[in-house]
C-alpha cells in the first residue's frame, strides 16, 4: 500500500471505533457464553494479511448474534492459511476475504480455490479490498463468483453488521434448501431402492413361475410317457382276457395277471415319487429327526432288494466293523434313500456282477456308501446328477423303469436330515455313492 491509502484506512478506522463507540446498543448484541458449541455457532473467516483489520473485525463483532447463534471468528493472514483453515473447518459461513496479500490476487486466487477446487457454493464470500485498483469491482463481480464486494472504507459498523446479517441469512436459506433437497434427493433414492427391490423380487417371482411352468409341462409330459406304456399293456392284456378267457390255459392267465402286476407297479412308483417330489418341495411332509441305530434299517432294505439281485444273479455284499452306528435319521427317509441308492445299482448293473455296501463310523458321522460294477457317469451325467426329471446315459439292464426322480428325492431326503450325498466314481469304472448323517 502506499503512504496515502494507509492514511486513509487509518482515519476510516478511528472514526469507525468512534461510531461504534456512539451507538453500541445494537438489538442482535448479546452477552458473550463461553459454554456455546461450535455446531451452535455461525463461523465467519477473516482472511487479511493486517492484524488491524483482525482486531476491528472481532470489536465490531464481538457480541453478534444472529438466529439465536453467535459468531466463530476464524482469521487467516494469507490464501494460504485461508486454505488450510478451509480443509479444517467445515461449514464455513461467511468469509471476509482481501484481495492483495501475498500476491496483487491472492484473494482471487482464494475464490477459485474454494469454488472450484473444494467445489464449495454455499459459503458467502464477502471481498474487502482497500487497494480497489487491483480489482475493479465491475470485472471482479462478472469473473469471479463472490458474492459482495467493498472497499474497507465503506465498512463501517453499521454496514458490516449489515452486510454479515444478509450473507448469514442467504447463507442459512441455501442451507435449508439445500437439506430440503438432500432429504428429497433420499427420499427418491429411499423409493427407487424399494422400487428396484420390488423390481427384483417380480424377477426372481417370474422367474420362479416360468420354472415352475416348465417343470409342470416337463411332469405332465413324462407323467404322459411312462404311464402311457404300462396303461396301454394294461389295457390290451384286459382286453384279450375278456374276449378271449376260454381260449386261453390257466398259466397263460396267469402270466397275464403277472405282465398287469408289472405295469400297474411302474405307474404305482412314478405316482408315489410324483407325490413324495411334491410333499418334499411344498414341506408338506413330515420328520421325525432322531438319533437312531441305522444297519437295521440298511439290513430291512437290503433284505428287500433281495430278490431283485436274485433275478439278475447280483451279489449283494454288506460290510460293517461296529456294533452299531447312531445317527440322527427320519426312519422313512433313511428307508427311502437307501431303498433309491440300492435299487439303483441292482437296476444299473449287469447279470453276474457284484454290490458292495459299507457301512463306516466317522468321529462325527455315519458313513454309508453304496458300490456297484455298472457302466459308471460321464463328466456330462454327473453334472445332472440330483437334478429332477435327470435322465442319465445308462440304461436299466433289465427292462426296470426309471421315473428319473430317485436320486432327486435322495439329495432332498438327506439334506433334510443335515447330511450330504455324493458320487465317486468314472465312466466304465462303475458307480458309487456316498451318504453322510450327523451323528450327534
Amino acid at each position: 500500500m502506499n503512504e496515502k491509502e494507509d492514511k486513509d484506512i487509518l482515519s476510516d478506522t478511528e472514526a469507525l471505533f468512534a461510531e461504534f463507540a456512539e451507538d453500541n446498543d445494537e438489538p442482535e448484541a448479546k452477552d458473550d457464553d463461553n459454554s456455546v458449541s461450535e455446531e451452535e455457532m455461525w463461523k465467519l473467516l477473516i482472511v487479511d494479511d493486517e492484524e488491524d483489520v483482525h482486531q476491528l473485525t472481532r470489536f465490531v463483532l464481538d457480541d453478534y448474534v444472529y438466529q439465536d447463534k453467535k459468531l466463530k471468528l476464524i482469521s487467516a493472514y494469507s490464501a494460504e492459511d485461508a486454505k488450510v483453515l478451509l480443509e479444517q473447518n467445515s461449514n464455513i459461513a461467511v468469509i471476509l476475504l482481501d484481495v492483495v496479500m501475498e500476491t496483487n490476487d491472492a484473494g482471487l486466487k482464494l475464490v477459485e480455490y474454494i469454488r472450484e477446487n473444494q467445489q464449495n457454493h454455499f459459503v458467502r464470500i464477502i471481498l474487502r479490498t482497500g487497494q480497489a485498483g487491483y480489482a475493479p469491482e465491475k470485472q471482479v463481480i462478472l469473473k469471479y463468483d463472490i458474492n459482495d464486494y467493498k472497499n474497507k472504507t465503506e465498512l463501517t459498523d453499521q454496514k458490516l453488521f449489515t452486510v454479515i446479517t444478509a450473507s448469514l441469512r442467504a447463507y442459512s436459506d441455501i442451507i435449508t434448501i439445500e437439506s430440503y433437497r438432500q432429504h428429497l434427493e433420499d427420499k427418491v433414492a429411499e423409493r427407487t431402492r424399494e422400487l428396484q427391490e420390488k423390481n427384483e423380487a417380480l424377477v426372481k417371482l417370474n422367474e420362479q413361475l416360468i420354472q415352475i411352468n416348465q417343470e409342470k409341462n416337463e411332469f405332465l409330459g413324462i407323467a404322459a410317457h411312462d404311464l402311457k406304456n404300462p396303461l396301454s399293456s394294461i389295457q390290451s392284456l384286459a382286453n384279450l382276457t375278456r374276449t378271449s378267457f376260454d381260449d386261453f390255459p390257466k398259466q397263460k392267465l396267469i402270466d397275464f395277471a403277472q405282465m398287469i402286476e408289472i405295469s400297474s407297479n411302474k405307474m404305482f412308483n412314478l405316482i408315489k415319487n410324483l407325490l413324495d417330489v411334491n410333499a418334499i418341495e411344498s414341506g408338506k411332509m413330515n420328520f421325525s429327526l432322531t438319533q437312531l441305530d441305522v444297519f437295521p434299517f440298511l439290513q430291512v432294505v437290503v433284505e428287500n432288494n433281495q430278490g431283485a439281485a436274485n433275478s439278475k444273479k447280483i451279489g449283494l455284499q454288506v460290510h460293517r466293523e461296529e456294533e452299531e452306528y447312531k445317527a440322527i435319521i427320519d426312519e422313512n427317509a433313511i428307508l427311502q434313500v437307501l431303498d433309491n441308492l440300492i435299487s439303483n445299482a441292482i437296476k444299473y448293473s449287469s447279470e453276474g456282477k457284484n454290490i458292495d455296501i459299507r457301512i463306516l463310523k466317522g468321529e462325527n458321522t455315519v458313513c454309508c456308501e453304496i458300490q456297484d460294477e455298472g457302466p459308471g457317469l460321464s463328466e456330462k451325467d454327473q453334472k445332472q446328477l440330483f437334478q429332477k426329471f435327470s435322465r442319465l446315459t445308462p440304461r436299466p439292464t433289465g427292462d426296470e423303469h426309471s421315473t428319473g426322480l430317485g436320486l432327486f428325492i435322495v439329495n432332498k431326503l438327506i439334506h433334510i436330515m443335515n447330511g450330504s450325498v455324493s458320487y465317486k466314481g468314472k465312466l466304465g469304472e462303475g458307480s458309487t455313492f456316498v451318504i453322510e448323517l450327523p451323528s450327534t
